[in-house]
């Protein structure tokens, strides 16, 4: 994970606000490699305050066997959106007296766990408080800049219903917790649909 100047990504690149707790990189560059296709592919993002999301702005693609051709055929099997999800973590800090300071993917760790359990524990037996909203509101931030469904995201980390996490979701958003941050809910490129 990169800046877009070449440092590597570290919190402190974390420069921009997004709601009260989070601060994100305001554009990434990001390389991996699909081991089943032989290509490494390289995305240019940056946040688009509209969208409310960041968005991929260039690719390149780079063969790593000398044998393999970019063709049409390779560049379908290519899976932007999966490398955009994996870098999001690295791109998303936090500064927070329980959790720490740090990227999302320095305080996770290997795990996909952010929160100890102990912490979702107490969360899950408050409720609605207004701390346990502005927790909701770190991790919806985080899986919705990843692109994954940020109430299957609560509902997971917080060990509570779907229904439930939907509702403090409602909560938080009535409070003003997530203005800025966005998840479009619908049909995807591929046909699937996407749940909030």
């Amino acid at each position: 994970m990169r800046t877009p100047d070449g440092q590597h990504m570290t919190w402190q690149h974390a420069t921009l606000p997004l709601g009260s707790a989070l601060r994100i990189a305001p554009a990434f560059t990001a390389t991996a490699t699909a081991e089943d296709i032989s290509v490494e592919t390289t995305i240019h993002t940056r946040f688009d305050t509209d969208a409310g999301r960041y968005m991929v702005t260039a690719t390149a693609h780079r063969p790593i066997e000398p044998a393999i051709e970019i063709t049409p055929a390779v560049l379908r099997q290519v899976r932007l959106g999966e490398l955009l999800s994996a870098a999001v973590p690295y791109c998303v800090a936090v500064d927070d007296n329980d959790l720490g300071t740090g990227t999302v993917r320095e305080l996770r760790g290997e795990g996909e766990r952010l929160l100890p359990a102990w912490m979702t524990e107490m969360i899950a037996q408050a409720g609605p408080t207004a701390n346990t909203l502005e927790i909701v509101q770190l991790l919806y931030g985080i899986a919705a800049l990843a692109a994954r469904p940020p109430i299957v995201a609560v509902a997971a980390e917080l060990g509570i219903s779907e229904r439930t996490a939907r509702h403090w979701i409602g909560k938080a958003r009535r409070a003003g917790l997530l203005d800025g941050i966005r998840y479009t809910v619908g049909r995807q490129p591929d046909g699937a649909h996407r749940p909030e």
